[in-house]
């Protein structure tokens, strides 16, 4: 989430907290402390894909037990002061240097090192060069802490040669400190070179190197942050990267970009554990119901022998019996005019294999009209299942899926948590301005059912035809509407569906009127009536017309 750049740039900021005394240090996260001085808080995170350093106005009071490391933490670091603040040789090692005098008057020099290593974060407790504690237990206690680097720092304006054989990206990476493979390319697209080894390369292309990292060294010394989207998640980075284009926010504090992308990339990771969560549990009852539904069909389909048996009685109550051998009888089909052989149940004669044949099928038709109704039951389950799996992958927020989650806890696929109370305003849909004319789109079955319930019965309804998608409701105040607005709200039906990457697709439309949801149905399921059909292509409505 950040690199050794902006680890410098934080050393600046957090230098301005030296000479005071720590009050206090919370555990905010598994992998989380907070650093409470007087004038601000310092936030570390090691956790895997969120470790950062950082000022914060944000205090997290969700009172998580304090670890057996932040325990001793407190009782060595609480009311210490605060000496220094630093980074070991430009990289992702930051530390922290505090003084203290204990109950019997000793001093005490206490380091607290902060490593951003990825999976392999931590914060270290050390005096003396030994480690008396560290959050993510990596270290043996009372082992000496070492951190050597061989690479060379850019600021301090050693001279470098492009020597060897080598690619060059991983020259940069492995003899500059600071640079990542990212940050690498970044010097490449400055200087306007391609990857080569570095025997390759002329001496006007060695010249155009050194250029592009002075001119990331002079972009460090400005004081704005960069952040940038890079597969879902958000960097900060202490110089803009031109080859990405225009970055996603701009900061002239480098904690408050730190803090504001922690807190984007959390709920991001939040919001796509959920989303996985939801989609298995939903994904995992579709298959089981569909697996339920295939053999419900095939008993269905052995139930059609029901009227072979009622056949087979009503031959055998009028059969000749004399006319019986080897365990069948010939019978008179007077349907067909035609003799015909029906077998005899074993061990039974003509009439009570008659008996057991209507008692047979008797059985089999009682069976199929339970079948029938399970199966019935099961298909409107299915497609709940399905539009709630197309919710869920369609879901633009956190509170989006909270919802959802809500949702399944009152159909039963997962257990039931606090009960919230939710008022479904007309914030809560998305809502869109076409022609002065206001349409609405629900974001999950919930949202759906309650988008149908508080519209007039003048409004228009829109849903795309046999597949998942969004309600749609285009609000009339009575007007007329006109066919560009129809089919605009048609092709946002089509977009907030699963057919969202088809063509030409078929969206029922009518008066909301016609819309009944029925008794005993799972939300936002509804039959209508008196409908007509447009065809259109999906479209992603334009940003300047979303409210």
């Amino acid at each position: 989430m950040i690199d050794a750049f902006v680890l410098k740039k934080l050393v600046r900021e957090l230098s301005e907290l030296t000479g005071e005394a720590l009050r206090q240090i919370h555990q905010c996260g598994k992998f989380c402390i907070e650093l409470i001085f007087h004038r601000a808080t310092i936030r570390i995170c090691v956790e895997p894909g969120l470790a950062h350093v950082c000022l914060t106005n944000r205090e997290d009071l969700s009172g998580q037990n304090p670890s057996n490391f932040v325990t001793l933490t407190r009782a060595r670091l609480r009311n210490a002061r605060l000496k220094e603040v630093g980074q070991l040789d430009l990289d992702r090692v930051l530390y922290f240097v505090f003084d203290k005098v204990d109950e019997t008057g000793e001093k005490h020099e206490y380091k607290l090192y902060v490593e951003l290593f990825g999976s392999k974060s931590n914060v270290v407790l050390v005096e003396k060069e030994l480690v008396l504690d560290d959050l993510r237990a990596f270290l043996g206690k009372n082992a000496s802490y070492v951190h050597t680097t061989d690479k060379m720092n850019p600021f301090e304006g050693s001279e470098l040669k492009f020597e060897g054989n080598e690619m060059l990206s991983r020259f940069i990476v492995e003899k500059i400190a600071g640079f990542s493979k990212l940050t690498a390319q970044e010097v490449l697209y400055r200087a306007k070179i391609e990857d080569r080894p570095l025997s390759a390369l002329d001496d006007r292309e060695k010249v155009s190197l050194k250029l592009a990292l002075v001119s990331i060294l002079d972009d460090f010394e400005k004081p704005t942050c960069y952040v940038y989207e890079i597969q879902g998640r958000r960097h900060v980075f202490a110089y803009p990267l031109k080859m990405l284009g225009e970055p996603t926010e701009r900061y002239d504090s480098v904690s408050h970009a730190v803090d504001e992308a922690y807190h984007w990339n959390s709920r991001k990771i939040q919001t796509d554990k959920l989303r996985q969560q939801l989609l298995s549990i939903v994904g995992e009852r579709l298959k089981k119901q569909e697996r339920l539904l295939q053999t419900l069909t095939e008993d269905l389909k052995r139930c059609e022998k029901a009227e072979e048996y009622k056949r087979y009685g009503e031959l055998l109550k009028y059969a000749d019996v004399q006319d019986s051998a080897q365990g069948v009888v010939e019978c008179f089909d007077w349907e067909t005019n035609q003799k015909v052989l029906v077998p005899l149940v074993l061990g039974k004669d003509a009439k009570r294999s008659a008996q057991y044949y209507f008692e047979q099928y008797k059985k089999l038709k009682e069976k199929a009209q339970i079948l029938k109704v399970r199966i019935e039951q099961l298909q409107e389950q299915n497609s709940y299942l399905e539009q709630t799996l197309y919710n869920i992958e369609s879901a633009e927020t956190l509170e989006d899926l909270e919802e959802i989650k809500e949702e399944l806890a009152e159909f039963g696929l997962i257990q039931k948590g606090a009960p919230k109370e939710r008022k479904f305003e007309e914030a809560n849909f998305r809502k869109f301005i076409y022609n002065g004319f206001t349409i609405l789109v629900g974001k999950n079955n919930k949202q759906n059912e309650a988008l149908v319930r508080k519209a007039s019965d003048s409004d228009v309804w829109l849903h795309v035809q046999q597949s998942p998608g969004a309600h749609v409701v285009i609000r009339t105040d009575g007007r007329t509407v006109p066919k560009d607005v129809l089919l605009y709200a048609a092709s946002i039906a089509a977009h907030f569906s699963k057919a969202r990457y088809s063509s030409n697709v078929p969206v029922d439309y009518t008066l909301v009127k016609n819309v009944h949801k029925p008794k005993g149905s799972p939300p936002g399921m509804v039959l209508y009536t008196n409908y007509e059909t447009v065809f259109v292509n999906p479209l992603d409505p334009e940003p300047a017309k979303k409210i």
